[in-house]
């Protein structure tokens, strides 16, 4: 599986010289299986503090924690996090 995502670098309204970064999916991210497909069209699943597929780990009065993931937890296929911005570089062979 592979998700493309989009990192942005945005001024903080809330303070004159502070930025945060926003992780945006992108519609051509290639799903693994149709289970995660639509599950995620159900429910948040996409973090965009991390940049990452997260679950809810634990949930409190003051909010929850999200533990990202790396697989599926549908099919157990490994999920490649990709910046749109800079591509995955082929990776040369030892010779």
């Amino acid at each position: 599986m592979k998700a493309i995502f989009k990192k942005e670098i945005l001024n903080d309204p809330e303070s004159e010289n502070s930025t945060y970064t926003n992780f945006t999916l992108k519609r051509n991210t290639e799903f693994c299986c149709e289970k995660f497909k639509v599950f995620c069209k159900k429910f948040t699943v996409w973090s965009y503090e991390h940049g990452k597929f997260a679950i809810v780990d634990q949930i409190t009065y003051e909010g929850q924690s999200i533990q990202p993931i790396d697989f599926c937890p549908f099919c157990g296929e490994k999920i490649d996090y990709e910046d749109e911005n800079e591509p995955s570089k082929p990776i040369k062979k030892k010779k």
